[in-house]
């Protein structure tokens, strides 16, 4: 449950980040390269994550760079302000991460559920 949190909370981050960056025309072309960008990237960030002991903070950067690639390229920003989208949204999107966490009883169970 925690992963399925995680992404959710990346994506609520991350999409006004970079929808703040375009106007009104593009928002929408941009909301949906930010979504796929992240529904690539954020899978193969947890599989490393999980089935290796690189330093998070590493693969992270690389998914940094992959992000301002793909802004660049399928967004048609120059590559400065594409990197400066990449870093914005990611930094706030791994601090939120970070330090946003819900404990395994805030969900109900069925035993608990009023009828």
């Amino acid at each position: 449950m925690d992963l399925a949190f995680n992404l959710l909370l990346t994506i609520l981050v991350e999409l006004p980040i970079v929808g703040f960056f375009f106007s009104k025309r593009k928002r929408r072309s941009a909301l949906m390269v930010c979504l796929f960008v992240n529904v690539v990237t954020w899978p193969v960030v947890n599989i490393i994550r999980l089935s290796t002991d690189w330093d998070l903070n590493l693969v992270e950067i690389g998914v940094v760079v992959l992000e301002g690639i793909a802004y660049w390229f399928f967004l048609g920003r120059n590559w400065t302000k594409a990197a400066l989208i990449a870093i914005l949204a990611n930094t706030a999107s791994f601090l939120v991460t970070k330090f946003v966490h819900i404990g395994p009883d805030f969900f109900q169970k069925k035993t608990n559920i009023i009828r």
